[in-house]
């Protein structure tokens, strides 16, 4: 964004023509692409320029106001998951050294995987072809393949694979070729000119034809086979034989397929009508079923939606409210889906599904999935933050649009509190996942200070499992906000324990949370603003010990930036970096679970 200086230079009525003495600028961000000069009755005036100088400033700009927070440790605590530090498809080599906690094999092509002969299906995402994995075919499933080889490496480094399981029903044919040409779920040849086709294998088209309406009517069989839990049955059982179950060390989550209401669109190659309430009930009796008969320790998660939409209503209803939740009593889709989940426990107690499962990006221009930091978007991104706890927040969206007309509230998302209570209305015990979510690419400095935010608000509300979508790239910003979390010392140092409350005057200024363990009480302070603001500190009760204060800013990785002690009940941390994310650690005289999880 460019931003525009006005420079009113406040001449005499009467000096018309005459110069001007110097006026200074003081731009602190950001370009300007004009300058007006007005004299004192605002009329501009023929003046000439001959040089503008703008000097680079010296000294650190003025601060914000200093921000109050308050820290109880005895109030809200409650012991907060390890598993809200994960990622999607992270790196080998660097998921054990920034020490992520799961990592997801999730997305759209994963729906339509055929572990016998590692062949996915990119469906909507590309051309709607079937693209091959290892090259030897000598063994089933083949040597070498995706899925082999991406748990095996969360496992080599301590880490839990959260694998998806297809439920559509369709897998990548037996004979799909190795190489090009592909099979195509929308070929020229058969289906006619379509708008686009893939440069390397021009006979797969984009599903559309050349006026825009898309293809129908086609075969699915062109691309895809039909299967069933059986199927898939068999991938569990080859988990199993390879890394054990999950009990001893094996595949401890599975996934019942990704953003099941958008099979229409992603998959309707294969899947061309609206998913319903009932058909995704069934997946999860069926599939459910199987792998908790299959490996009794392993963990469930479904749903799987893929956003605000499907909290409320089916693909069939095309968003929110219609037919299809109305034939079921009105009740949202996930709280539908949730009382199903305690309504058909197996004989014995344990339950189809362990985990309700969301995705959810915040909708606000250029806030996820983005590169975007320019001011405007990086106050933006951070609000949105809000929409995941702030009953009283409207979003900044197209949510905005869906009005509040009833009891659900559509256009104040409160997303962890709104789902908690379904929760604990319909299925209580129920865990809370959300497997995907993105808040700005891995290089904007707003972007990490927000992934810090999220783990202190997933830690407090209650979040279980979390998978940011996906992994960041090594040594970027984003990736900041992990370390600060798994590795704030460098020498191996978590924040883990319990939640405890923290409370900010301004939390667009600052956010706060707190934590406790291991002879530790640990506060993240999040300056989301764009100058310096000290945080003014009070313990409900004495603090007493040596502190450090650890954090990373846009120019700075994770380092320890000052320390001292306390005994007392304040503290005021000066000049906390502009757009920074910030741990205190004041450490007492229990120090026995400092460089692990308790």
């Amino acid at each position: 964004m460019r931003n525009r200086l006005l420079l009113l230079a406040v001449l005499p009525a009467a000096a018309s023509g005459a110069s001007a003495g110097a006026t200074s600028l003081d731009p602190t961000r950001g370009t300007f692409n004009g300058l007006n000069l007005m004299d004192g009755t605002g009329a501009q005036q023929p003046l000439y320029i001959d040089d503008v100088v703008l000097d680079e400033r010296t000294s650190a700009p003025p601060g914000g106001g200093a921000v109050a927070v308050t820290v109880d440790t005895s109030s809200n605590a409650h012991p907060f998951s390890p598993y809200i530090f994960g990622v999607a498809f992270g790196d080998a080599s660097r998921n054990a050294q920034v020490g992520y906690t799961v990592d997801r094999w999730g997305g759209n092509s994963v729906t339509r995987y055929n572990w016998q002969v590692d062949v996915h299906s990119t469906a909507s995402d590309y051309y709607w072809e079937n693209i091959p994995g290892a090259s030897d075919r000598s063994a089933i499933p083949p040597i070498g393949n995706d899925a082999d080889a991406f748990v095996g490496a969360a496992l080599d480094a301590g880490i839990a694979p959260l694998m998806t399981i297809p439920t559509i029903g369709w897998a990548p044919r037996a004979d799909s070729p190795q190489g090009h040409p592909y099979f195509a779920g929308f070929s020229v040849a058969r289906y006619g000119a379509q708008q686009s086709v893939d440069p390397y294998d021009t006979d797969a088209g984009n599903g559309n034809r050349t006026d825009g309406s898309p293809v129908t009517g086609n075969d699915p069989h062109d691309t895809s086979s039909e299967v069933g839990p059986s199927f898939q049955q068999g991938w569990i059982e080859h988990f199993q034989s390879t890394f054990g179950n999950a009990a001893a060390g094996g595949v401890r989550f599975y996934s019942l397929d990704n953003e099941v209401m958008l099979w229409n669109s992603t998959h309707r190659d294969v899947h061309p009508q609206p998913t319903t309430y009932d058909e995704t009930w069934a997946n999860a009796q069926s599939y459910g079923g199987m792998i908790r008969a299959q490996d009794p320790g392993a963990q469930v998660t479904g749903p799987v939606t893929w956003g605000y939409c499907d909290l409320f209503g089916s693909a069939a209803d095309d968003c929110l409210d219609g037919p299809d939740r109305q034939a079921h009593g009105g009740m949202p889709f996930v709280a539908w889906y949730l009382q199903q989940i305690c309504t058909h426990e197996l004989p014995g107690g344990p339950r189809l599904v362990d985990y309700v499962d969301l995705h959810y990006y915040p909708q606000g221009q250029n806030v996820a999935l983005s590169d975007d930091d320019s001011p405007a978007t990086a106050a933006r991104r951070l609000r949105s933050l809000k929409e995941l706890y702030d009953p009283a927040w409207i979003s900044e969206s197209w949510i905005s649009d869906l009005g509040d007309d009833d009891g659900n509230h559509y256009d104040k998302p409160n997303l962890i509190p709104r789902v908690r209570a379904w929760i604990d209305q319909y299925c209580p015990a129920t865990k809370l996942a959300i497997t995907e979510y993105n808040w700005g690419n891995d290089g904007t400095s707003s972007g990490a200070v927000a992934q810090a935010e999220l783990f202190g608000i997933f830690a407090r509300d209650g979040v279980d499992l979390a998978t940011r979508w996906v992994a960041p790239e090594a040594n970027t910003r984003v990736e900041r906000a992990y370390t600060l979390f798994l590795d704030y010392d460098g020498a191996g140092s978590k924040v883990s324990g319990d939640s405890v409350s923290a409370t900010s005057a301004n939390v667009d200024q600052l956010g706060a949370y707190a934590f406790t363990g291991g002879g530790r009480t640990m506060v993240l302070l999040t300056n989301k603003d764009a100058v310096t603001h000290d945080a003014n500190l009070t313990f409900a009760s004495v603090a007493t010990g040596s502190w450090t204060l650890y954090g990373f800013d846009a120019g700075n990785a994770v380092h320890a930036i000052t320390s001292g002690g306390i005994s007392g009940t304040t503290l005021t941390l000066a000049a906390l970096p502009a757009m920074s994310a910030n741990l205190l650690v004041i450490q007492g005289g229990d120090s026995i679970f400092a460089n692990g999880f308790e």
